[in-house]
């Protein structure tokens, strides 16, 4: 152990000892490698540190851990679904519930009582021919339920804000940005990418202002978007009325930084193609990673691919495995 880690670093470490629960020994991880000072006396500390980290992180992903005492399957992890995860944040009864029922068709509980979500639930959320994971969750100042939910929120890929118009929607929203940034969480504004040393907890955020049915919903509406609208994407929504789904969805995809790929089978003519079911993948995907995704044996035989769409000179172009990829590309992959 090197001798000139600062004082921040060993107590980082006493909580990692300490810790009871996978996401409690990852936050305490993750401020370790943070604080670690760089240079070569701490690289294989820093390897040891990574090692376990992944591990941890593939354990919570692979939800292998279990709730206390019931042998189920833990709740808060979940696997992802879909072309990626966005998970609904807020103080208690500001509507998250019916907001994911009514735009995924899932059954959360609702209820006018403060913390009828106790555990996160998932629903499809639809943009277009994409289906994305939409969570909701138990309110952030839970404190029986904050540990887990830290480890849920890290491997969520968009933070959807959800306020209530009938209150003071500017103080909810500072009030929870307020409490994520304080477990370290970077909220990401309009036109910032992702910190490349803390991709865990840099997250585009929206916020989802709720129940603009109500009464004096558009002043608090105009007042949020006027406050934060520049930094942050503000959808005005009414889950009771069923308004601003495709826009919250429109929303996510564009924060998701995803592109879709559709693929040809050679024996289809493209005059007989009708696109469905496509391949997400990242902003800056090649064709090898499309075909990565299908499967790893047909990526290792490629030898190039058939193009049609707007990363192309013209269509039917054939092209490399390294050839980068825009949305709503069609490809014919030969091996």
């Amino acid at each position: 152990m090197p001798t000139n880690v600062p004082p921040q670093y060993r107590e980082a470490e006493e909580r990692f000892r300490d810790a009871s629960s996978i996401q409690a020994k990852i936050a305490a991880l993750q401020e370790m490698l943070a604080i670690m000072p760089k240079h070569k006396g701490t690289d294989h500390l820093k390897a040891q540190l990574r090692s376990r980290l992944s591990r941890l992180m593939a354990e919570l992903d692979q939800g292998s851990s279990k709730g206390p005492a019931s042998g189920r399957t833990e709740p808060f992890s979940m696997p992802k679904e879909g072309g990626g995860r966005a998970t609904l944040i807020g103080p208690t009864n500001v509507g998250k519930s019916l907001l994911l029922n009514k735009s995924t068709g899932a059954r959360s509980r609702v209820g006018a009582y403060e913390l009828s979500t106790q555990e996160p639930v998932p629903g499809m959320l639809s943009y277009e021919d994409v289906r994305i994971q939409l969570v909701d969750t138990p309110p952030i100042s839970n404190p029986s339920t904050q540990g887990r939910l830290y480890g849920l929120l890290r491997n969520t890929d968009v933070f959807v804000f959800v306020v209530d118009l009938s209150m003071d929607a500017i103080a909810q929203a500072e009030g929870v940005f307020s409490a994520l940034r304080d477990w370290n969480f970077d909220l990401l504004e309009r036109g910032r990418t992702p910190d490349n040393g803390s991709p865990w907890l840099s997250k585009p955020t929206i916020i989802a202002a709720n129940k603009a049915d109500i009464p004096g919903a558009l002043d608090q509406y105009v007042e949020i978007e006027d406050r934060m609208g520049d930094s942050f994407p503000v959808v005005m929504a009414s889950a009771e009325e069923e308004v601003g789904f495709d826009d919250l969805a429109q929303e996510v995809f564009d924060a998701l930084k995803v592109i879709r790929v559709y693929t040809k089978s050679p024996r289809v003519k493209l005059d007989a193609y009708e696109p469905t079911e496509p391949i997400v993948l990242p902003i800056g995907a090649t064709v090898f990673d499309a075909a990565t995704q299908l499967h790893k044996d047909l990526a290792q035989g490629l030898r190039y691919a058939v193009l049609w769409g707007a990363s192309g000179k013209f269509d039917g172009q054939h092209v490399g495995r390294s050839h980068e990829l825009t949305d709503g590309d069609i490809i014919e992959l030969h091996a």
